[in-house]
């Protein structure tokens, strides 16, 4: 009888066991979701910003279009000017300001959002050789120029916006 008692004990502590985590597991757990937090909270933030960016080159499609036919129509002329009726910027939560300057370059401001004030700054300028690391902006206000391509580029000197939110052809 006592043998059949203390099976029966054994039995009982047993079945009564809870199953479950033990403190040292949990933190372990804890810190391994923080770490991957650590490092997955900044690339999304970059990510983010960069179809930001994206937004406003799409957006600046238009400055782009309106340049493009008034130079192929009247040639040389201030392009401030002259696409002041056929594009209006646009703002968005991404987007302060899209700016057709008299030279035909296109300065595209993002808020502060995106990038910090004073490096927000991304511009496309007219060129006729796009390929090179360096280079030359056309002024397609100046007559005599020599006539342009239609081809854009943002590797321009005037851009301000970090390296690591650019596109990979402005870099």
């Amino acid at each position: 009888m006592k043998n059949k008692n203390l099976m029966t004990s054994k039995q009982d502590t047993s079945t009564n066991k809870k199953n479950g985590f033990t403190l040292i597991e949990l933190m372990v757990v804890i810190a391994i979701i923080g770490i991957l937090a650590a490092i997955a909270v900044p690339k999304y933030q970059d990510y983010l910003a960069k179809t930001r960016v994206t937004e406003g080159l799409s957006l600046a499609a238009g400055a782009k279009l309106a340049v493009t036919e008034v130079y192929s129509s009247k040639g040389a002329a201030d392009m401030a000017e002259a696409t002041e009726s056929t594009f209006k910027s646009t703002t968005t939560n991404s987007i302060k300001d899209i700016k057709i300057e008299k030279s035909g370059a296109i300065l595209i401001t993002y808020q502060s959002s995106v990038a910090p004030e004073g490096a927000n700054t991304l511009s496309i300028v007219p060129v006729n050789n796009a390929s090179s690391d360096a280079v030359t902006a056309l002024d397609l206000s100046v007559k005599g120029e020599q006539p342009w391509a239609g081809i854009w580029s943002c590797k321009s000197p005037t851009t301000t916006l970090p390296a690591k939110l650019q596109p990979s052809d402005c870099k």
